[in-house]
């Protein structure tokens, strides 16, 4: 208690401020709380409302890349269970419709948005027309489709180029690794090494003066 008043801590704002971040998107009751945040600490709670609208934020971006890269990935298997679908038998539409269940659930519902157009409009019309994920292997099936070419060659032939690109991502990942691990890798070693060497001559030091003789 000082002569101005009252010391109010800052924690409770931040505290509130960054539940408030967190929770604004999904609980109207947080409003409450971010005027409460604000009238005891109005800067610091608006900052930690900041921080936790960009955690969230984040986070989400985060969640939406990794989705949208396993989607991507899965486009090979996608073409390898069209494939296969084709080498057994079934027609471009049956072996989309068998193959979409085994994909990102991302790429399913593009799959199956494009056999829904392709009963009103034709397959080979929905495929040229098609974007998103597997937009290149639509591509290239839709080519068959109105050339009258067989699809399990041009199927085969991107399922080729689609592990290809794959395996030099990976490779190029590989490469980059050890420089990402660079610094933690130095800020892990370090300290241990400081420990191990200075460490001893501290301890000793330490025992002389202050243990008894």
């Amino acid at each position: 208690m000082g002569d101005g008043g009252p010391d109010v801590s800052p924690v409770p704002s931040l505290l509130i401020g960054t539940a408030v971040g967190l929770l604004v998107p999904r609980r109207r009751w947080s409003w409450s709380a971010a005027a409460g945040g604000l009238a005891w600490q109005p800067f610091l709670a608006v900052v930690a409302g900041l921080a936790g609208t960009m955690a969230v934020s984040i986070r989400r971006l985060r969640a939406s890349r990794r989705s949208r890269e396993g989607a991507e990935r899965d486009v090979a298997v996608l073409a390898e269970l069209v494939g296969l679908g084709l080498s057994a038998g079934l027609t471009l539409a049956q072996s989309l419709e068998a193959a979409r269940s085994f994909v990102h659930a991302d790429l399913d519902r593009e799959v199956g948005e494009l056999l829904r157009r392709s009963v009103r409009g034709g397959l080979g019309q929905s495929l040229a027309a098609a974007d998103g994920f597997g937009r290149r292997l639509y591509a290239g099936a839709a080519r068959a489709v109105v050339t009258g070419a067989p699809l399990a060659p041009a199927v085969d032939a991107f399922v080729r180029e689609a592990v290809a690109e794959q395996r030099a991502a990976d490779l190029e990942a590989a490469r980059r690794l050890p420089v990402r691990l660079m610094l933690p890798l130095a800020l892990l070693i370090l300290p241990g090494f400081v420990l191990l060497t200075v460490g001893p001559t501290v301890l000793a030091a330490l025992e002389r003066f202050v243990l008894p003789h």
